[in-house]
């Protein structure tokens, strides 16, 4: 029997595999490293301060403004992260946990999928303002049942 073949594949799967976490590590690891230069400086502090009035319409807090932030415009891989780091930390309630993670399943990564829907022919301005429009009802609607129903 003929294993070259199935070794050719294997191998160049495995170096497939590996140049892809090469090349998430590049950019997240100088991420992590900024984030936490941010968070040192307290730089991340005043933007989810500055951010609070804006997300307490759809129940999260100020704490919960950035894991948002960073969910809206990097994805939903980065956006977990962050979401799990301040769920461990104490930053975010349960319910503030759930609120983020609903409106980044129905609006996240604000350039990346808008301009892949816009190569093929949609509309970014109308496809964007209706992500954003159905995440924030939504959310704020799930909001209230979670506050009416729960005690948190």
């Amino acid at each position: 029997m003929d294993y070259s073949g199935f070794l050719q594949i294997a191998g160049e799967g495995l170096m497939g595999a590996g140049r892809q976490v090469l090349q998430i590590a590049l950019i997240v690891i100088p991420l992590m490293v900024a984030m936490q230069f941010l968070e040192e400086l307290k730089v991340l502090e005043k933007v989810s301060r500055r951010l609070e009035k804006v997300v307490s319409v759809i129940g999260i807090s100020g704490a919960g403004a950035l894991p948002l932030l960073v969910g809206l415009t990097l994805g939903l891989a980065y956006g977990a992260g962050m979401i799990i780091k301040y769920g461990k930390e104490g930053k975010l309630t349960q319910h503030e946990m759930v609120l983020i993670i609903t409106f980044l399943s129905i609006n996240h990564s604000l350039f990346e999928d808008v301009l892949l829907f816009v190569a093929i022919g949609a509309q970014g301005t109308v496809l964007q303002v209706i992500r954003m429009v159905v995440a924030v009802l939504l959310t704020a609607v799930l909001a209230y049942f979670l506050k009416v129903h729960t005690k948190e």
